[in-house]
Formats: C-alpha cells, structure tokens, sequence
C-alpha cells in the first residue's frame, strides 16, 4: 500500500553580487550585515566566498507554495542589494576573471587545506539545491544518522526515491545549465558543474579537471543503492577519509570530527541531517527554471509514494530510459549515467541521447502524475522543443556581439552579459508571482 503523506519541498539558492558595471564584486558582507534584524535575516547565509550569498527557503507543501513565499524574499533581497549599490547574478557561473575573496571558518578552511588552489573554483560556481522531505522513520533525530530499518514501507520509498534522484540528474542539468563560460572561455555547456565534479575535458589542447576529479568519492554523481546500511557506511566512510586527508595536512579536526557524517555527503545527492533529500547537482539559474525543473523532480518523486512504483536499473533502461512497466520505472546502469552526464555537461540540447532522456523522463512524469500537464512544467517542455537552454541563450549572445566562441572573450562583453542576466533576472519579479500563482498545487 502507497503512503499517505504529504511531502514538503524547499531550496537554496547562491547569488553572484556584481557592480553596476557588472564586475564580481565583495558585496555579500555589506548585505549580510543590512539583513541583520529583518524579516529576511533568518533565510539568508555567507557561503564561501564573499563575492557570493545564499537564500533559503522554508519547506512548504507545494511548489506553488514554496516559490510564492520564496519569490517574496527574494524579491526583497534583490530590492537590498541594489539600495546598496550591488546586483544580484543569478548564473553558475561568473564568466569573468575576477577573483573573489574566501571567507574564514572551519569547514571553509580544511577545505582549502585539502583542495588547495582548488578551492577558489569553487568559491566561482554557483548552484542551487532541491530538498524534499524524507519518508517518515528514516533519520534517527538524536544521533543525525540513518537508522537502522529493516522491513519498512518508508525504507523501500526512500531507496526508491534516492535512486531516480540519482538517474534523473543528467536529464536535470541540462534543463538547468547556465555556466556556458569560465574565466572567459567557453568551456562546457555546464561548466559549473565540470568544475566541481570527477570530470575531465581537453579543449584548445588544455586539459581542465574537476576539483573533485581526485577526490571522486566526494564530488561524483553517487551509485545507485539498495539498502540503508551501505549508504549509512558511505557517510561514515567519507567523513573517516576527509578527517585522514586533513591530519595529512597538520589540520586540527577536534571541531571537524564533530560534525555527523551525512555532513560529509556534499557531492551531488545528500541524505540531509535535517531530514531531507538534498540534491546539490544544479546551476543556480532564473527562478522560472529552478522551479520548473523543482515541479518536474517533486512530481517524479511524489508519484513514487504515491503509486507504489519502484525504480530500478537494468540493461532495458540503457534504450529506454524511464520506461514505464507495470508498477517499475527503468533506469539505466549507473555506467551509462556517467556517459550522459559527460554528454549533458559538454554539448546539452546539442546531444540527441540527451535530448531524448530528457524527453523521456518528461513521458514518465506525464504518465504517473495527475499535475504533468500544469503550467509548472511549460518551460522545461518548451526548452526540450526549442533544444535551447539559458547556456545556449548566453553563447547567442556571445555570437550576436561579433566574438568567436573559440576564442578568449573580452572581459567587457562578459560583464557585459553578467549585467543583462541580473537585470533581467530583476525585473521579472512581477510577471513571476503571476505564473508561480497558476502553478498547480
């Protein structure tokens, strides 16, 4: 028998401050300290770099919920930064060449002890992350770890649902890339996301690798898995191999070692401490496509408990991904998600095995969900016709200006492509509430 419960969603989301000119500038400081005592200060965070802020949302039952409440706060957000002379980016990427300035803690500091100069790519990629709520009995609230559960309907929902998170990533960030650009070469049609993973391209006879590409058991799209205890034993494993890499370093991990282990899951899919799934594997972007691709996965995985169906891959999910028999999804063998991932990273739309993995898992959803024909999803479908993403938008422009895209772009024209990204992204927020308002609930 299906569950019956109703699962909440929310997100995160990590902004670029730029200037009036469209440079990276410092300013997440000076807004941080203007939030401070407003409604806002308890959803807005320092992230890595100051040259970057992040914006959280609370859980709500429905997309439509969520991206009013969140639309809201952003939108005063937005409003902030500009009284202080600052604009907001909302791209994976700043595809200029200024280099921003890391912020001082712990967990910021051992990263940096690890990854070395690594650590400033990351501070230059920016994502947003999908939480949707766990099955009930999962997460043991004292100790912030999986339980041990044996025969369970949450257990067999939870597995099934980590699972299609892990197979629908290939299909997510091609809907969601942005990043086109890096430090001024066009790169990747996902560059963000070639940059923070175990990821390796060769363009101009320059190799560029991932700052996880070392590190693969931190930074890879994960394995599918089957049972709680292997992936509780993954947690404490990468938690073991982080606190051996920074006493490799002389770094002092009393705090670090305090941390509970789901902590150290900061790769593309984490089971969060708070009780959620967090999937961490996508460009930041304009708040339409966030919550367009949010409607798209909160579908898929509402339907999973909905309808009892289980996701399971197999050798018939290598040719037809997603499909749809009796009450079990196919998924494709975790080798073939790692050539899709390569494909939707370096050519998106431009790749016909993406085009129709994206295409079929848009099917799936249409076929296991009441709310598939809702506005929520007219965006993505649009974007699968058209075969064009926001990365794509960014290289037409690029070519629109007279620049060759294998060449080095000027610096002017990258910001100047920054600058039109952030006031378009500002100057939607009245037309936003009217479509977030005709999302299904």
């Amino acid at each position: 028998m299906p569950v019956k419960r109703k699962s909440m969603v929310g997100l995160e989301v990590e902004l670029f401050t730029i200037n009036e000119e469209g440079a990276m500038v410092n300013g997440a400081n000076d807004i941080l300290n203007a939030v401070k005592g407003t409604k806002l200060e308890k959803y807005v965070a320092p992230e890595l770099s100051q040259s970057m802020i992040e914006l959280r949302s609370k859980e709500k039952r429905t997309i439509r919920e969520c991206a009013l409440a969140f639309l809201d706060n952003l939108q005063l957000l937005t409003e902030l930064s500009e009284k202080l002379g600052y604009r907001l980016l909302p791209l994976g990427t700043h595809p200029g060449s200024m280099q921003p300035t890391m912020n001082t803690k712990a967990w910021y500091d051992a990263k940096n002890q690890v990854l070395g100069d690594d650590t400033i790519k990351e501070a230059r990629i920016s994502g947003f992350h999908f939480h949707y709520t766990l099955p009930e009995g999962i997460l043991e609230k004292n100790t912030e770890r999986i339980k041990n559960v044996g025969r369970s309907k949450a257990r067999d929902i939870f597995l099934q649902q980590y699972n299609l998170l892990v197979a629908l990533d290939p299909a997510a960030l091609t809907f969601c890339q942005s990043s086109p650009i890096w430090m001024g070469v066009n790169l990747a049609k996902d560059s963000r996301v070639l940059i923070y993973r175990d990821m390796e391209v060769l363009k101009g006879g320059t190799s560029t690798r991932g700052i996880h590409y070392y590190l693969p058991m931190f930074g890879a799209l994960p394995e599918y898995e089957f049972t709680l205890q292997d992936i509780r034993v993954m947690a404490d494993q990468k938690k073991t191999e982080w606190l051996r890499l920074l006493e490799q370093k002389k770094f002092p991990t009393n705090e670090i070692a305090g941390y509970p282990s789901l902590k150290f899951m900061w790769g593309p899919l984490r089971v969060n401490k708070v009780g959620t799934f967090e999937y961490r594997g996508l460009d930041m972007n304009y708040p339409e496509v966030i919550f367009s691709t949010a409607s798209l996965i909160f579908f898929a995985l509402q339907a999973i408990e909905k309808l009892d169906l289980e996701a399971f891959p197999s050798d018939v999910g290598i040719n037809e991904p997603f499909a749809l028999e009796d009450n079990l999804i196919y998924l494709p063998p975790h080798a073939t998600l790692k050539y899709l991932e390569y494909q939707s990273v370096l050519r998106g739309f431009e790749s016909p095995e993406i085009n129709k993995y994206c295409s079929n898992l848009i099917n799936l959803v249409g076929k296991i969900s009441e709310k598939s024909d809702s506005r929520n999803l007219a965006l993505i479908k649009n974007m699968l016709a058209s075969k064009k993403s926001v990365s794509d938008d960014i290289l037409s422009m690029v070519k629109k200006n007279g620049y060759s895209l294998e060449q080095k772009i000027p610096e002017e024209m990258l910001n100047h492509i920054a600058l039109y990204s952030s006031d378009r992204f500002s100057k939607s927020f009245s037309s936003l509430k009217t479509l977030f308002s005709s999302f299904t609930d």
